[in-house]
């Protein structure tokens, strides 16, 4: 809260008082009580407001030591009561007050003397000095008033408060609730105080709360009130005479609060008439952002223009206040929170991160869920809190599903995978493939196109009636999968050439030459995508296609002798390989 300070010209400072007394209808205690049945107090007043010098023939008991303070028909004097050693104050008329103003200090002496609570001044006595002017001797509270304070962050009397001069709204929430008390204990009573504003609010100098100033007070009857108050913080009802109830008092807690708030009074107005028209239509009043939503919503409730929509007693405008209190740490907590989520969010939509991004997103996570989940524990209904965990929620529910998918990726690239099954396969191409080189010394002559095609044909349909029977196991992964492809593409073209050859007249080196060729650029193109030592694979076949465009005569016998060398260097190669990767998970 910045410092606060009323602007005297739009706050009028008049009290409004009744003109003509009342029948005693709207008050607690009669007009004024019968002089004979009031004390005699060993006080003598004449020094104090007349200037007489002439001195009493014995002391008195109460000796005036000065002026408290004084308004337009009466003060309020120190005085040291001898017989209990102890400063007190005396409340009593000016020489120059009407009937009706010394009355007026009888009634409420009498008013105030009946609520006997902790946040209302204790009134010691009630009676007439020697020369029969009225006198109500209270307790003298040490401090200042609440708008000292609210006009003067720094004052001396915020010592032992909360708040600092920066943010004094905590201080003065509390006091503010001790008022609400104050009130609720006199509303039970019977009584309503009509002229609740921070200038009627005593602060002491040790945590303690008065409230003051009782003279307009009126009781519960459900009659029509006469215009009295200060026009400044008014209820509508106050202004046109409508009979007033608990929930006038509440609208004078919501126009106090308002001054909290803004610093300015909840009725504008040059003029005390401005400020009376206003608190007769007490429009809403629109809050800048700064001012936290829960007061701003409660002030506007207080001060409605219809009573049915106010808080409907003091005790519950406190307990909101005491709520809002209770929310504070809670909101402050999610406030932080909420300023690592929108840095998050920040962070979260970037595409390729950098480990520093990455590790300072770890970071806000767990500082921002942690944050919020305190700020939720403390307060169930903070819904920017709520909010905000909802989009922590939602980003660590993204990060969640691209983690599985870069799992699912990882798992489809995972050499590892089925390394056993394809050393299994690898093993049963290279028993094939020694079975076919043994055939070989038995052809005498060119082999023939139907003996061409057979043996890779029969190893093709075992391949691919291999590949299906175990499919589960051989091609689960996209790793699996582009490494039987590989297979399968180069059993595929050896088929479809020598197919081809049914119909066109090839030589048979040519066959192997070709096969040799095609068979090197496939497995290169493995070594390349998926596994390195194809690469010499890829070699062995160019170099054997080399050879049989050399020695066509013995083409035959070098393409089978480099399949059965290179499916066992396979068998070997994925064997040691899946062996390594084992021991790496382990």
């Amino acid at each position: 809260m910045s410092d606060l300070s009323v602007d005297p010209t739009l706050q009028p400072a008049l009290t409004i008082r009744p003109v003509e007394e009342s029948t005693g209808a709207d008050t607690i205690a009669p007009r004024a009580l019968p002089l004979q049945s009031l004390p005699a107090l060993s006080v003598d007043l004449r020094d104090a407001l007349s200037g007489d010098v002439e001195p009493a023939r014995e002391r008195p008991d109460l000796e005036v030591r000065g002026v408290i303070g004084e308004g337009g028909m009466g003060r309020v004097l120190l005085a040291r009561q001898h017989s209990l050693s102890r400063d007190v104050a005396v409340k009593t008329a000016k020489r120059d007050a009407t009937q009706s103003s010394r009355d007026a200090i009888l009634v409420e002496g009498s008013i105030t003397g009946q609520l006997e609570h902790p946040a209302i001044v204790p009134v010691h006595a009630l009676g007439l000095d020697p020369s029969g002017w009225p006198a109500m001797v209270m307790k003298r509270v040490e401090g200042v008033a609440w708008d000292g304070l609210i006009a003067d962050p720094s004052n001396p009397g915020w010592e032992g408060w909360e708040g600092d001069p920066g943010d004094r709204l905590p201080g003065h929430l509390q006091i503010l609730t001790s008022v609400c008390n104050a009130l609720h204990f006199a509303h039970s009573k019977g009584v309503v105080h009509r002229d609740i504003k921070p200038a009627n609010v005593l602060i002491g100098r040790f945590g303690d709360v008065y409230v003051a100033d009782w003279g307009v007070a009126a009781r519960l009857d459900g009659q029509r009130s006469q215009l009295c108050g200060t026009p400044a913080y008014m209820a509508p009802e106050m202004v046109t005479g409508e009979p007033v109830d608990p929930r006038t008092d509440v609208y004078l807690l919501g126009a106090t609060l308002h001054v909290l708030l803004t610093g300015k009074p909840r009725h504008p107005g040059a003029t005390v008439t401005e400020s009376l028209l206003h608190a007769r239509s007490s429009p809403p009043f629109g809050y800048p952002k700064e001012v936290p939503e829960e007061l701003a919503a409660l002030a506007n409730r207080a001060c409605h223009v219809d009573p049915s929509m106010r808080p409907p007693t003091a005790q519950a405008f406190r307990d909101e206040l005491k709520g809002y209190t209770r929310h504070r740490d809670a909101r402050a907590l999610g406030a932080q929170a909420i300023k690592r989520v929108t840095e998050l969010e920040g962070l979260s939509a970037l595409p390729s991160p950098d480990d520093e991004q990455r590790r300072r997103i770890e970071r806000l996570l767990l500082e921002a869920r942690f944050g919020l989940e305190q700020a939720l524990t403390q307060w169930a209904d903070n819904a920017p809190a709520r909010a905000a965990l909802d989009q922590v929620e939602a980003i660590l529910e993204r990060r969640r599903q691209r983690a599985l998918e870069l799992e699912r990726e990882a798992k489809e690239r995972d050499p590892a995978t089925g390394a056993a099954w394809r050393t299994v396969g690898m093993a049963l191409m290279a028993v094939l493939s020694t079975g076919a080189a043994v055939t070989t010394f038995f052809v005498t002559g060119e082999p023939t196109p139907l003996q061409l095609i057979a043996f890779p044909a029969v190893v093709f349909g075992l391949v691919c009636v291999g590949s299906l029977v175990l499919r589960e196991r051989l091609l689960d992964t996209r790793f699996n999968r582009q490494v039987f492809s590989c297979l399968v593409i180069s059993m595929g073209l050896m088929v479809f050439g020598r197919v081809v050859g049914l119909f066109v007249h090839v030589d048979p080196p040519a066959h192997f030459v070709r096969d040799s060729f095609v068979t090197a650029g496939v497995m290169a193109v493995c070594a390349v995508a998926m596994l390195r030592w194809t690469a010499i694979i890829s070699v062995l076949f160019a170099i054997t296609g080399t050879l049989c465009m050399i020695y066509p005569a013995v083409s035959l016998q070098l393409f089978t002798g480099t399949t059965v060398i290179t499916m066992v260097l396979a068998t070997i190669t994925s064997w040691l390989v899946q062996r390594s990767l084992s021991r790496k998970k382990a």
